[in-house]
């Protein structure tokens, strides 16, 4: 079992062919709790650096409109469709059962990184103990940690479970728009998102359309 691979990308289709490729090539075939078989690779982490070319890659399947209703969904604190869980609520709208009282998180960063600019608190987290240890359906995004240097601010996302076929584009589309969202509040210049994917995996039922967007090039 191999653990652990570094990746700078130039823009996020260049990210996701190459964890796609690192999965498939080094990546362990697992059978999750649920049953569901997986290609596994453990510790992936993927740096882009220009966020704003091939943010769609091709081959992927959403189209720019889904991924901006997603990448909204992540912006706003509502939870309107009464999903079990969405990540602007748990960002934007926390509740820690103490009443009605909601924390904003990600205004919480905007304060903290505009009266310290050098700080290294400037993290929001999505999982809620009381609520996430009894529940099937938890976050698979854990922790958006910003770190504003040389008036360039940075992203690093920590994924427990990380649909890298399905998921990674529409993820790094909405923390690029996460990231300008709070670059703009505070008034300096967007730097990088880097994901850490404890389990970067391929399910198995998109093997053969990932080993075609590989290999049949």
């Amino acid at each position: 079992m191999m653990i652990g691979r570094f990746i700078r990308a130039g823009n996020v289709e260049d990210g996701w062919y190459r964890g796609l490729g690192t999965i498939w090539t080094h990546g362990d075939v697992v059978e999750d709790e649920r049953g569901i078989i997986i290609k596994e690779y453990l510790n992936l982490m993927v740096v882009v650096e220009n966020l704003d070319d091939k943010i769609v890659p091709n081959g992927f399947s959403w189209s720019r409109e889904l991924l901006e209703e997603y990448a909204q969904q992540l912006l706003e604190g509502e939870n309107v469709q009464k999903f079990e869980y969405t990540y602007g609520e748990r960002l934007r709208g926390w509740n820690c059962r103490c009443g009605d009282e909601k924390t904003d998180q990600i205004s919480y960063v905007v304060d903290k990184l505009t009266k310290s600019p050098e700080s290294r608190r400037a993290v929001a987290v999505t999982w809620i103990p009381p609520i996430d240890t009894e529940r099937e359906e938890v976050p698979c995004m854990i922790i958006n940690d910003f770190k504003l240097r040389k008036n360039k601010l940075n992203l690093t996302a920590y994924f427990r479970s990380h649909d890298f076929a399905g998921a990674y584009p529409a993820n790094v589309y909405a923390l690029n728009r996460l990231l300008e969202f709070v670059a703009g509040k505070i008034g300096c210049e967007k730097g990088v998102i880097t994901t850490v994917s404890a389990s970067a995996h391929i399910y198995e039922h998109d093997w053969d359309k990932i080993h075609k967007l590989l290999f049949d090039k």
